[in-house]
């Protein structure tokens, strides 16, 4: 698809997106003319126009005055609301994400995509052990794999570790898709549960999304190696017309963009003061997406307060067209001494450690992020059969390597292995003390 064909495509989707009274109502509120959004570039001018507090806000207004909880930016009949999926709700009331049949038909189609793009084929088999219970990764993922062909075993995270374990040794699937923590959880119990190793299971490619793992060169190492030498693959998508995934480079790359005809999802804003901002090849700031084609609740200039890296130069697996990289959360930045750390980033430090540390860690936090009174408190835990008299000295390392990459300097505490709750979901990184 052309420029001048996404060009009009977005006026065609505004005109339509303006068929709801919240769009209606904002834009004349912000004093834009419809008529003005005649471009990719004059999209990028605008304000974002919702965001999950705003999203919340709406739907429970049109559950109370309409008796359906999608809110006034829904554009069509509530009846021709098929499928609906949601976030999680742990920050309070879950955002509904609502499908009509033909936005079932784009997120196969875009799934699609993905599948092909990491090399599946019809007929191969996949387990799902994401979380089915309203996730994205969960029922849409289920039903975008059997359109496509694969013979799908939606085991799911909440069945629990032994008995997504046993269905592996049982199904022998080629393909397995969880988040890149419980990956690496399956990995420590398959010798207690299987009596044998993750390795023997015959994975040949691991399909993470959720959490930024699969973008941290150790983490890949650590999945790849603990599943036999399988492929590692980050996917980010499930709604809107998003889908991206990383190539089958050696060195990561970011995750190709593979449905810009769908939703534009590499429009950046300042996180700070929300000014559009011109993407060039590393780019960092704000993702604002827009729906091209989504039916049901379009996104128009909507933002999740996701941080990304826009690459726009061709990959060195050849493949041009932009990528991107997810940095983390807005809410999930930490300042230290005035320095911006991610918990990614220190995530992706202790797992250059592995074997010697299992990876796993908690930042711990006297007060809500971004501000940290220095200095950064992490705990991490020994590898398996490293001994006490090891912990200092480990700790020492990790704070040497830290300061180096990450330009501070933590108070480190070692624990032994096993210290932490493991999660089949996404993982916690941060504990607020008395949170």
């Amino acid at each position: 698809m052309t420029r001048a064909d996404l060009d009009a495509q977005l006026r065609q989707q505004v005109r339509y997106c303006l068929t709801s009274p919240f769009y209606r109502r904002r834009f004349e509120e912000l004093g834009i003319s419809p008529d003005s959004v005649r471009t990719l570039d004059d999209l990028n001018q605008l304000p974002i126009l919702v965001s999950p507090p705003e999203h919340r806000r709406l739907q429970d207004a049109t559950l109370e005055r309409d008796g359906q909880p999608f809110g006034d930016f829904l554009c069509v009949d509530p009846a021709q609301v098929v499928s609906v999926s949601s976030t999680s709700g742990t920050t309070g009331t879950p955002v509904l994400y609502p499908f009509t049949a033909s936005d079932v038909a784009i997120t196969n189609e875009t799934w699609a995509r993905a599948f092909r793009f990491i090399g599946l084929r019809p007929g191969d088999g996949m387990i799902v052990g994401f979380g089915l219970s309203m996730y994205l990764a969960g029922v849409p993922l289920v039903r975008a794999g059997e359109a496509f062909g694969l013979r799908t075993v939606a085991v799911g995270a909440e069945s629990g570790t032994s008995k997504l374990l046993r269905m592996l040794a049982v199904m022998r699937p080629r393909v397995l898709a969880c988040t890149p923590s419980f990956a690496e959880h399956l990995i420590e119990r398959a010798p207690e549960c299987l009596g044998r190793s993750a390795a023997s299971l015959g994975v040949e490619v691991i399909l993470c999304a959720g959490e930024p793992g699969a973008g941290l060169p150790a983490v890949r190492q650590k999945l790849s190696d603990g599943w036999g030498g399988a492929r590692v693959h980050d996917v980010l998508g499930g709604v809107h017309g998003v889908i991206n995934a990383s190539c089958a480079s050696e060195d990561y790359a970011g995750m190709h963009v593979l449905a810009p005809d769908h939703c534009v999802t590499t429009q950046l804003v300042d996180p700070a003061t929300k000014e559009g901002l011109t993407v060039t090849d590393g780019t960092i700031g704000e993702r604002v997406k827009t729906a091209l084609t989504w039916q049901a609740a379009p996104p128009l200039r909507y933002s999740v307060g996701d941080m990304y890296q826009v690459f726009t130069e061709t990959c060195r697996c050849g493949v041009p067209g932009e990528r991107i990289k997810v940095i983390g959360r807005i809410d999930d930045l930490l300042i230290v001494k005035g320095v911006k750390v991610y918990p990614a980033a220190v995530k992706d430090v202790v797992a250059s450690f592995v074997p010697q540390l299992t990876g796993e860690l908690r930042i711990v936090l006297n007060n809500p992020p971004p501000r940290v009174v220095p200095p950064l408190r992490v705990t991490v835990e020994a590898g398996v059969g490293v001994p006490a008299e090891r912990h200092d000295e480990l700790a020492g390392r990790l704070a040497d390597a830290m300061h180096q990459r990450l330009a501070i300097r933590p108070q480190l505490t070692v624990v032994p292995a096993g210290t932490f709750e493991r999660s089949s979901h996404k993982a916690k990184l941060i504990e607020v003390a008395g949170g």
